[in-house]
């Protein structure tokens, strides 16, 4: 009389072996560090964005934006000077950011020109910040559209993420407190940009 021994993991029959807590302990953690990897790769991408990821917006419109103080910043202005946010502190500031590559922002520049004319003695400034741009581009740029108000490279390329730019032209209009209370997302026009700003003219003072 003869037996046949089965071995059990040969049998196909048979359950799959279950994972004991310790092991699923294990594996969880090792789903959340994958994903948790994930998110930091995907955070340093968008840090590192560039002209690629950014879209030329040729229709403009006002966007929703959230109330919190505006991200300083201090760089060099195209002609030597000191362009630092908070030192304007007590005006209210219309902040462009551009690129010598956006036909819209060509379009978009003289608003801008007009209305740093005109509304400096009404206590507002003009600022531009040219973003992933060739600094002789840039300055040419500036130069055949007669733009005299403070401009500067961001050489940091940082700021259009701290401001959440997600294409140019864009413009944040930021109160006399600092405060981010406006924004606009693709060229401006000059009813528009002084409808923008007007309230907030207003506001500082009374």
């Amino acid at each position: 009389m003869t037996s046949e021994t089965l071995n059990p993991q040969s049998d196909p029959t048979s359950s799959p072996p279950r994972l004991s807590p310790p092991e699923i302990a294990i594996a969880v953690v090792g789903v959340s560090a994958l994903v948790a990897l994930i998110m930091v790769i995907a955070l340093v991408m968008r840090g590192s964005s560039g002209p690629d990821s950014l879209g030329i917006i040729s229709t403009g419109q006002q966007a929703n934006v959230k109330l919190r103080p505006a991200p300083d910043f201090n760089l060099t202005s195209f002609d030597d000077q000191r362009l630092q946010l908070s030192d304007f502190r007590g005006r209210v500031v219309i902040l462009n950011f551009w690129a010598s590559w956006c036909p819209p922002c060509r379009i978009e520049a003289p608003v801008l020109q007009r209305a740093a004319d005109r509304l400096e003695e009404r206590g507002v400034t003009v600022l531009g910040i040219d973003v992933w741009d060739d600094p002789s581009s840039a300055t040419q740029f500036l130069n055949e559209v007669g733009v005299t108000y403070l401009n500067a490279e961001d050489t940091t390329r940082e700021i259009p993420v701290e401001y959440g730019v997600t294409g140019l032209p864009e413009t944040f209009i930021i109160n006399t407190r600092g405060v981010l209370v406006a924004r606009w997302i693709g060229p401006i026009t000059d009813e528009q940009l002084d409808q923008l700003v007007s309230a907030h003219i207003h506001a500082s003072a009374t």
